[in-house]
């Protein structure tokens, strides 16, 4: 098991939203504008598992995939490289009930700052719809939503670092600016 002592301070900007939300898009324009790369939590994590995840989006072994990802990050902030993790402060568990990620997760990857990509719930249920073909309830969407909002604020004040609320592509300019003050080294890592 990995402790917080094994990592070094990371150049790590962590972005999460709800599945759908456009972090991924969001993450994709960062590395276009400026050239940080990205890092796909869910990706890392089955890759180290050697296991997939399935398209209802709920996870079993939350606490458990936690370790996998630790150890995926620890070889990025061994390689000295600057980069976007995207990820998710809350996780949908096995039975569907929004469950928080670990705080401890967070205090062990230290990331520089924190970025939540929302969307209204309407355009969520649509886009995960087009892309996994299932219904979502635009109320359970709009639930979650709340829910890593507040837990985003949460860590933010808990871990000191700054928090920015992107609203799908409203300000990028902003968000840009926002990562790249956040950010200490370029992104081939000087």
């Amino acid at each position: 098991m990995l402790l917080y002592n094994d990592f070094m301070e990371g150049d790590m900007i962590f972005i999460s939203g709800v599945h759908g939300s456009g972090k991924s898009y969001f993450c994709e324009k960062v590395k276009d504008s400026c050239g940080y790369p990205s890092y796909s939590a869910s990706t890392l994590i089955a890759e180290r598992k050697e296991a997939g995840f399935s398209s209802d989006k709920l996870i079993p072994d939350i606490d458990d995939n936690q370790q996998y990802l630790l150890t995926a990050i620890r070889v990025l902030n061994d390689n000295n490289v600057s980069f976007l993790l995207d990820g998710h402060f809350c996780l949908l568990d096995a039975n569907g009930v929004v469950t928080r990620i670990a705080r401890s997760t967070f205090e062990i990857l230290k990331p520089e700052a924190l970025v939540l990509v929302t969307e209204n719930p309407d355009i969520i249920a649509s886009r995960r719809y087009e892309r996994d073909g299932i219904r979502h309830d635009v109320e359970d969407i709009r639930h979650f939503q709340n829910e890593e909002t507040l837990y985003a604020e949460e860590l933010s004040a808990h871990l000191g670092i700054p928090l920015w609320l992107q609203h799908g592509s409203d300000n990028f300019t902003g968000a840009l600016e926002f990562v790249m003050a956040h950010i200490r080294r370029t992104p081939d890592g000087r």
